[in-house]
């Protein structure tokens, strides 16, 4: 087995080290369509295997040179074998894909069926010309002298799994629209998703020229692009609260900390917005927790509105407590974003039949000198906030004095 064999090889095992670390931390988690997730994980792992197991046979000195003994003509069995798995895994992790990410879509059509159907076909006549090859050729054939060879329908296995994974990019984009609203809810990086959309992508990209270079890189574009997803997914489990799918505290932590470390020039038109539900207990006691939670879902949503409208970070800081950042500000803005809260929440109660009304108390500081680290520049929003909720009056004005 020559050098360059036995680093392939490496790689396919670092490979499937890789696919069940992913399939054991989803099996750990308690995502709902975790089930889903390490199906397609099974799916790369069967082809990662099938490419390794080829690779190695490959090597070996039966394929060197056609023999007619017993243990040589049940080895090129085998070869066979796995050559035509390889292909067919190759196709249809590419379609499974492709289906998946087509169901995610939210475009919801009568014809989605039909054109899902119509779009399989490909997939259908591939795997038959697959299942045959051995007899017929159609795919590859095996000379005697012990290579594979594209037969007369190989390009249309190529050209089956460029199909698919174009699609699948064009699924992927319209997801990410569809989500781009919820990715901008946290401070993800540039850079972040420029990462994101290059990992996802790589794979679609390799796996037709995977098998039209006779390459075996599909594996480790897979490999970096389910290990960066699984890192983005726990980015977001740490970060984002469960209830309200807002930032939590600990992106909060993370946005002040990258302000501290601004000048004071660059941070004094920053302003932090405390906001905290009015008598949210009443409505936990007398009416449930499952009402209580309907509320902050609610009044999450509405912030949520104002945030993207104001141009604000969000993030849920505990219980009833909300906190919104303002930057390039000033404090005629910071009471206009507090007003505008007001009437928003006053406008929802109207709205909701309920009974009990929802109103919140809020307050606002200026990030300045005053403030040596973030736990100061909390406690004293937090300090304005329960002065106006102590007012019988709302006056934000009052506040910044």
């Amino acid at each position: 087995m020559n050098q360059l064999i036995s680093y392939s090889l490496q790689i396919d095992i670092l490979c499937i080290c890789i696919f069940l670390l992913i399939a054991f931390n989803l099996w750990k988690s308690g995502e709902k369509t975790k089930q889903l997730y390490i199906s397609v994980i099974a799916i790369v792992f069967v082809q990662c295997f099938s490419t390794g197991v080829v690779t190695y046979m490959h090597a070996g000195n039966c394929m060197l040179e056609l023999s007619l003994k017993l243990p040589c003509v049940q080895s090129i069995k085998l070869i066979v074998f796995f050559t035509c798995l390889n292909n067919f895994m190759a196709v249809f992790t590419s379609y499974i894909i492709f289906v998946i990410t087509y169901q995610k879509r939210k475009d919801a059509i009568r014809s989605k069926d039909i054109k899902l159907f119509l779009l399989s076909l490909p997939f259908i006549i591939i795997t038959y010309f697959i299942i045959t090859s051995p007899f017929n050729g159609y795919i590859q054939f095996l000379t005697f002298g012990g290579n594979f060879v594209p037969g007369r329908f190989y390009s249309l296995l190529i050209g089956s799994i460029g199909l698919y994974s174009v699609l699948g990019i064009i699924n992927f984009l319209s997801i990410m629209v569809d989500l781009k609203k919820r990715f901008s809810d946290f401070s993800v990086s540039l850079i972040d998703r420029i990462l994101l959309y290059l990992t996802v992508s790589v794979p679609f990209i390799i796996a037709p020229a995977n098998l039209l270079l006779h390459t075996n890189y599909v594996s480790v574009a897979y490999a970096i692009s389910f290990f960066y997803l699984m890192t983005l997914h726990q980015h977001m489990r740490i970060s984002i609260d469960d209830l309200t799918t807002l930032n939590n505290r600990n992106e909060l932590k993370s946005y002040l900390n990258s302000l501290m470390s601004l000048s004071e020039s660059q941070r004094k038109n920053t302003f932090m917005m405390f906001i905290d539900l009015n008598k949210f207990k009443y409505i936990n006691d007398n009416f449930g927790h499952n009402e209580g939670d309907v509320v902050l879902i609610e009044i999450s949503k509405l912030l949520k509105y104002v945030a993207d409208t104001f141009n604000c970070f969000l993030c849920r800081y505990g219980g009833d407590e909300f906190i919104l950042i303002k930057r390039n500000s000033d404090e005629e803005k910071a009471i206009s974003v507090c007003s505008y809260i007001d009437k928003a929440v006053n406008d929802l109660s109207e709205l909701v039949i309920a009974p009990y009304e929802l109103s919140v108390s809020t307050g606002f500081v200026r990030f300045d000198s005053r403030f040596n680290s973030v736990r100061e520049f909390i406690d004293a929003a937090d300090k304005l906030m329960y002065e106006n909720k102590r007012s019988s009056k709302k006056d934000y004005s009052r506040l910044t004095k």
